[in-house]
């Protein structure tokens, strides 16, 4: 789902994100909701979000305010960790039980690796908002999705909590920092979940196999065990039951049980071709064929489900990405 920011001071915006890029000049945005002690409405000119951040900022720094609770603010010359230190500085100055607001959710993005548009920019700002919130944390930075700070089971509940199109998003910026082909996470789930049906793989699975696939590099972003003061988001009743399986069903899972077998063998499969694709950046029909052919043979030699590498062998490379004509 491709996100737009609200119309207010939208030209100011998207001149600053074209200067930032064209100069390769450093640029945070900010994504940040707010809850009141007292109705929104109802408050007083001098005391809305944007006229209390407006308070805090420089003169360069641009906000558009898209709701009552929630704003945009666009950092022109700053990188993810000046945001931060800004981010801290407006959660510790701005909220307290008994002042006016009760809490804040920012969510952090810049230019950087893996952040190269406008709608880059713009929806991992919001994708980081999201998390803080179903995270329980008062800042998320789009980083935090790769630099280990968190446990894989507690990623995991992050990027449930995610809408699927936020999700697909994400899958996408992460696809972009490791320079895999673009799309590739897409296509490679889309073709898992055919595969997967032919296996007669439930729903529940086929969904798995889709998840894994598209957040196949979770693990090595991740620590194995959370630290014993990390909290795990909240999830619902259905998504703690679905958490459970996916855990199961994780790359550092061990011992699965035969009925998972065959899933396991088509994430290992998928997973492992992905990986040797981030070494060509975009690989050519012949030399992912090729990819496609030594990752089979390497899967087999480890006594892999020879019906799942059946259906694997016989994938064309259209059916993984598309190569232009």
């Amino acid at each position: 789902m491709k996100k737009s920011l609200p119309t207010h001071n939208q030209g100011s915006i998207q001149q600053e994100l074209l200067r930032a890029l064209r100069y390769h000049r450093p640029l945070s945005l900010l994504a940040i909701t707010a809850e009141y002690s007292t109705t929104p409405s109802l408050l007083s000119a001098g005391t809305r979000f944007h006229d209390i951040l407006r308070k805090h900022l420089r003169n360069t720094d641009i906000v558009a305010e898209d709701t009552e609770t929630r704003v945009y603010l666009l950092l022109p010359e700053t990188p993810i960790e000046g945001s931060l230190i800004l981010a801290n500085r407006l959660v510790r100055d701005l909220v307290s039980p008994e002042g006016l607001l009760k809490s804040l959710h920012i969510g952090l993005s810049a230019i950087d690796e893996g952040v190269y548009r406008a709608d880059d920019l713009i929806s991992t700002a919001i994708i980081s908002n999201m998390a803080a919130q179903s995270a329980g944390r008062p800042i998320f930075s789009i980083a935090t999705f790769r630099d280990k700070s968190l446990s894989l089971s507690a990623m995991v509940a992050v990027a449930l909590n995610l809408p699927v199109d936020d999700l697909e998003e994400l899958s996408a910026f992460l696809e972009r920092t490791r320079h895999e082909p673009e799309g590739i996470r897409k296509s490679a789930s889309e073709l898992a979940v055919r595969l997967s049906k032919k296996l007669k793989l439930d729903d529940d699975t086929q969904e798995i196999v889709r998840f894994w696939i598209l957040m196949h590099d979770l693990p090595r972003n991740t620590t194995p065990a959370p630290a014993p003061d990390e909290i795990l988001p909240h999830l619902s009743r259905r998504k703690k039951a679905f958490h459970t399986s996916l855990m199961n069903y994780s790359p550092l899972a061990e011992n699965p049980a035969k009925r998972e077998a065959k899933a396991r063998a088509l994430l290992d499969v998928f997973t492992a071709v992905l990986q040797e694709i981030e070494t060509y950046h975009n690989p050519t029909q012949e030399i992912f064929e090729d990819i496609l052919r030594k990752v089979v043979a390497r899967c087999e030699d480890r006594g892999m489900d020879k019906q799942v590498l059946a259906l694997v062998r016989k994938t064309s490379s259209a059916e993984w990405f598309s190569y232009p004509s």
